[in-house]
């Protein structure tokens, strides 16, 4: 969808220590068969820091960027890909109580790791459905230091890092205008990520661990063409996004991506550009790991704190998620950062 006023406002990544993977073989986090031949170089690790404490740490640091008071806040979206903490909770009020406050609708978005991109349109339309609502917070956190996910027995697509980030979307001014956002779905590639699992009782319910080589090993069909099919979904998603807002591939200065440790996975990601990996953000992902939905907004934050985008610089936002879920955004950089507070 093409939006003609709306801003990014504020944005705040909070990355905890990485660890390399030599210092996980010492320290006995994994085995090094886990890691081996992998181009991982590191990965962040929050410890026992809650992923909604996380992201109530950007959320505020965001909010600090931002010219808005708490009180021009229409919504809150807060993005998840795994366990926020007790069952039957709602870790996006508790990001909310603890940020904006106030009586504004609170939303969980469950869009695995386009989930923050996905929030900037739902999150748009949202702002642009009324005049009197100025301001969106979107959040996102995830800690998979716990016992049902093998963190450590990832794939070259994903070994998991810790992350929160955060943007602050604005209707009146920002940093960077929100250009286009642009979803899609491959409903049909669903068991990508389920991996044959049965869906009742639910694996976490009877402790059964999530392991992402094993859910690939028991994938039935032609894993080959299934690839195919992510790609082609990308690329006409890319290319749709570009349209829409008359521009080119020439005309994205960097490419903001999910986190993933092999170059040719990158590479493939970036064949609309041509494959050329300076656009991307590989360097930066390898050494954080895959966060979740944190990774696009923590490559942007990275590119704007770096100053490897200036005014006048197009940057792309790409993710995708289970489900199979995509999602486009491009934004126009306006101005360097500003200070917080």
């Amino acid at each position: 969808m093409i939006f003609d006023d709306l801003y990014l406002d504020g944005i705040a990544a909070c990355i905890p220590d990485r660890v390399t993977l030599d210092e996980a073989v010492e320290l006995g986090l994994c085995e090094a068969e886990d890691v081996a031949g992998m181009d991982w170089l590191s990965v962040a690790l929050a410890g026992d820091v809650a992923a909604p404490d996380m992201a109530v740490q950007a959320g505020r640091e965001a909010l600090e960027m931002s010219r808005h008071p708490a009180s021009d806040f229409a919504v809150l979206m807060h993005a998840t890909c795994t366990y926020q903490g007790p069952d039957i909770w709602s870790s996006s009020h508790y990001v909310q109580r603890h940020t904006i406050g106030g009586s504004a609708p609170s939303v969980e978005i469950r869009q695995g790791c386009a989930g923050m991109v996905a929030s900037l349109e739902l999150a748009g339309c949202f702002l642009a459905a009324a005049p009197d609502r100025p301001a969106a917070l979107i959040t996102s956190a995830d800690n998979w230091t716990h016992p049902l996910i093998a963190r450590w027995r990832g794939t070259q697509w994903a070994l998991f890092g810790d992350a929160a980030t955060a943007l602050v979307l604005s209707r009146r001014q920002g940093f960077a205008r929100l250009v286009n956002v642009c979803s899609s779905s491959l409903p049909e590639l669903e068991e990508i990520n389920r991996g044959g699992e049965p869906l009742h009782p639910a694996g976490p319910t009877i402790g059964h661990q999530v392991v992402l080589p094993d859910r690939i090993l028991a994938l039935q069909g032609d894993q080959r063409e299934m690839a195919k099919a992510i790609g082609r979904a990308e690329s006409e998603l890319i290319h749709r996004a570009l349209d829409e807002a008359g521009l080119k591939p020439r005309d994205i200065t960097r490419v903001a991506h999910q986190s993933a440790g092999s170059r040719s996975i990158v590479e493939h990601i970036l064949e609309p550009f041509d494959g050329e990996l300076a656009l991307g953000t590989w360097e930066f992902g390898r050494r954080l790991g895959h966060t979740g939905a944190s990774d696009q907004v923590a490559a942007l934050h990275h590119l704007l704190t770096g100053r490897e985008v200036r005014p006048g610089d197009h940057v792309m936002l790409l993710g995708t998620g289970v489900g199979m879920a995509f999602s486009c955004a491009i934004v126009q950089i306006l101005d360097d950062l500003p200070a917080r507070g």
